[in-house]
């Protein structure tokens, strides 16, 4: 079972960039595609746009139990930090219904890392040893 924050407006579906997103809906996902929603998180944002990073942070913090996070958006300093936490990040569009169900049959294999073939999330490289999995 995978735990999965979803930046999500509507609950239907993937449309908010990880750190503007108010909220979060928090699932746990099966590994045969059947999930439940558990909660939906509050994120304590920061107004000033000058804040962007300490929201980006306050969001990572509130999230630090989840596996995974699925976002519109992600930038590559949340992606950095999420990843840092062990937490899967994912930039992806569409209903969650979809996108849950197919996390949860894939995501042993989203897991595994396959050299020359995986890239690193935070920096997209094929070859990367800073951000290596774990």
């Amino acid at each position: 079972m995978a735990r999965v924050a979803v930046a999500t407006s509507d609950g239907v579906v993937i449309d908010e960039h990880f750190g503007r997103a108010r909220e979060f809906r928090v699932y746990d996902v099966n590994s045969s595609g059947g999930y439940r929603q558990i909660e939906v998180r509050s994120i304590g944002h920061v107004a000033w746009d000058e804040a962007r990073v300490q929201s980006a942070d306050t969001a990572v913090e509130q999230l630090s139990d989840v596996d995974a996070v699925l976002a519109l958006q992600i930038g590559q300093s949340a992606a950095v930090t999420l990843s840092g936490r062990g937490i899967r990040c994912f930039a992806v569009r569409g209903e969650v219904d979809r996108v849950l169900s197919t996390y949860g049959r894939r995501h042993d294999l989203l897991n595994r890392q396959i050299p020359g073939v995986t890239g690193c999330g935070p920096c997209a490289s094929r070859n990367c040893s800073q951000h290596a999995r774990r």
